[in-house]
């Protein structure tokens, strides 16, 4: 519940826990697939006992994790990611500020051998296997900026493509492209008029897809909000196609409807030279709810901020862009709000057909928490519905080993109950989705509710 003295973004299924802990031999409800070898892994904010960051994204990265083997659940455990924390928010237009400063508490990926935990404008930072720090990583000293928490590989090459889109003075925005085995490739500075809050990107199988939204940096809220950021309506909305291959002078701006987009889902390329995105869209009235629920600054506070959903109101919707044209069209494929949109990986920039995403009780309505999978083809979808006493975090897909069909494999979420509910890692049947689960691992603590998630498989 939310108090007069709490934060939203302290409490609740938000409310952080106090101490790292450990246990083994988890309960195990149902039966885990054997071919589940390896570890999920989920990053979010974590403050200290006592301690208030100002905003739910700025909040120290926490690490869950459980470690599956032979059919068995042998080990929850939560660590902090051990960094060099801000002191006083995040100052976006000092050029001097140090990269290895950061909190690392948005995502986790496998890279190159390594795991990296990710927060947008800093360096990663790797953990071992077993969820201690190791330190910042830059790619053997060539890295020079900071590094999105949402990386893409190209399942095509194995190459990994991110950006940097917090540099004070132009270029606002730099793009690298790093090899599968850990080699920095190439770094592009594109132009963009201002610092903007581009927290995801796409890629398709030729192209880089950017975007410079109304979100922008607000230099006189550098020391009053840790996240200095404000809605702009003179920021002039636009997405950005661009060869992989290509610089700033070859991308194709296209002028879309105002808008944030906090996640993409996935981009193709259609037989008509057109880009299809698919992604989560918050649109101008949504803003100052969504930024007031997190804990950000707006100039009027909504009345109507409901606790049930902690995230941006985001709708999953449609830009379809014609670089030819420099025209776009605008189509929102649900009217519930969902989150985390994820994709089987493989599939990245590729023509795809299932996104799966968290979805919320819609504002005052009396259902629950589920999750949804889109046929976004069709244009049908289902529903795992888990009631009003369990959340589920991002599903991350794992393909079964002999998968032909797109969806042939498992979706596992780390689910936070609310109240006496328990905490549980679930493991769905993809091709069943609607279904109960496979198997159910409860694990000895509550979880707070947090950001994204990987499946980190064994090495063969």
């Amino acid at each position: 519940m939310t108090t007069l003295d709490t934060p939203r973004y302290l409490s609740g299924i938000l409310e952080p826990v106090a101490i790292e802990t450990e246990s083994r031999n988890l309960e195990v409800t149902g039966a885990l697939p054997p071919e589940l070898c390896g570890r999920y892994l989920r990053n979010g904010p974590n403050p200290a006992p006592g301690a208030d960051p100002g905003h739910l994204w700025a909040g120290p990265g926490m690490l869950h994790g459980i470690r599956i083997r032979g059919g068995r659940a042998e080990w929850y455990r939560n660590r902090w990611i051990r960094t060099t924390p801000p002191t006083d928010g995040y100052d976006l237009f000092d050029s001097a500020r140090d990269l290895s400063v950061g909190t690392a508490n948005t995502h986790v990926v496998p890279y190159a051998g390594r795991i990296l935990a990710l927060q947008e404008g800093m360096l990663p930072y790797e953990v071992d296997t077993e969820l201690d720090t190791v330190g910042p990583y830059d790619f053997g000293g060539r890295l020079a900026t900071g590094m999105t928490a949402h990386p893409k590989v190209d399942p095509g090459t194995g190459e990994l493509h991110f950006f940097d889109a917090y540099r004070p003075t132009p270029p606002h925005l730099i793009y690298h492209v790093a090899s599968p085995d850990g080699e920095l490739l190439r770094s592009v500075p594109i132009e963009v008029p201002a610092v903007t809050l581009m927290h995801d990107f796409a890629i398709t199988q030729n192209y880089v897809i950017w975007f410079d939204l109304p979100v922008v940096g607000d230099p006189d809220q550098v020391g009053r909000n840790p996240l200095p950021m404000h809605w702009s309506e003179t920021h002039e909305p636009r997405i950005g196609v661009m060869p992989k291959h290509g610089a700033s002078a070859d991308i194709v701006w296209i002028t879309v409807d105002p808008c944030w987009i906090i996640h993409t889902a996935n981009a193709r390329e259609d037989d008509n030279g057109r880009i299809v995105l698919e992604g989560n869209r918050v649109v101008p009235q949504g803003w100052d709810v969504s930024w007031a629920r997190l804990g950000g600054y707006v100039q009027h506070v909504p009345g109507n901020l409901d606790d049930r959903n902690p995230l941006p109101e985001a709708f999953l919707h449609r830009w379809t862009l014609d670089p030819a044209t420099r025209t776009v069209r605008e189509d929102q494929l649900d009217d519930r709000a969902v989150e985390f949109p994820t994709i089987n990986a493989d599939r990245t920039g590729r023509a795809s057909r299932d996104v799966y995403a968290v979805g919320y009780p819609r504002q005052n309505g009396p259902d629950g928490y589920e999750l949804v999978k889109y046929d976004t083809v069709a244009g049908t979808s289902s529903s795992h519905r888990f009631g009003t006493t369990q959340v589920p975090g991002e599903a991350d897909f794992v393909a079964a080993p002999s998968a032909h069909g797109e969806d042939e494999g498992w979706l596992v979420s780390l689910v936070t109950g609310i109240g006496t509910a328990p905490s549980q890692l679930v493991v769905l049947d993809a091709t069943d989705f609607s279904g109960p689960p496979v198997a159910r691992i409860t694990l000895p603590t509550r979880v707070p509710y947090g950001f994204h998630a990987s499946w980190i498989p064994d090495e063969p």
